[in-house]
């Protein structure tokens, strides 16, 4: 029994570093990226960065309080989200803001940005250009 809850004191924290990348159906129609990750902001832009195996252009972000397994309750742990899409960048790095709450990023996408979009079957995926 020691030897169970040892291990899944071990495996707890590692499960929180896992950083996946979902996608967001905008009301505008396009589909945007989101990533989510906890203590390290850096690990955001390159779960971005290898999603999008290149470059890609930031929409939103934004920082907030959890713990260290999640952000549900406020803790001493930073999250960062961010949404992107994958494709041409202008360069400009998320500045991250603070929040008290989790609050989702932006997901409009700013004017001078130009998207495409595929549809193959039920899935769509959105570029910029």
């Amino acid at each position: 029994m020691r030897a169970i809850l040892f291990a899944l004191a071990l495996t707890a924290p590692t499960a929180a570093l896992a950083v996946d990348v979902e996608q967001l159906d905008t009301p505008s129609g396009v589909t945007v990226e989101y990533v989510k990750c906890s203590r390290n902001s850096n690990r955001c832009l390159n779960a971005a960065a290898k999603h999008c195996k290149g470059s890609y252009q930031v929409i939103g972000s934004e920082s907030h309080p959890g713990t260290i397994v999640s952000d549900v309750f406020a803790g001493s742990v930073t999250w960062y989200s961010m949404t992107f899409l994958c494709g041409v960048s202008d360069g400009a790095l998320p500045g991250f803001p603070y929040q008290r709450t989790a609050e989702p990023p932006s997901t409009l996408v700013p004017p001078g940005i130009s998207t495409v979009c595929t549809v193959l079957g039920r899935g769509q995926s959105c570029r910029s250009q």
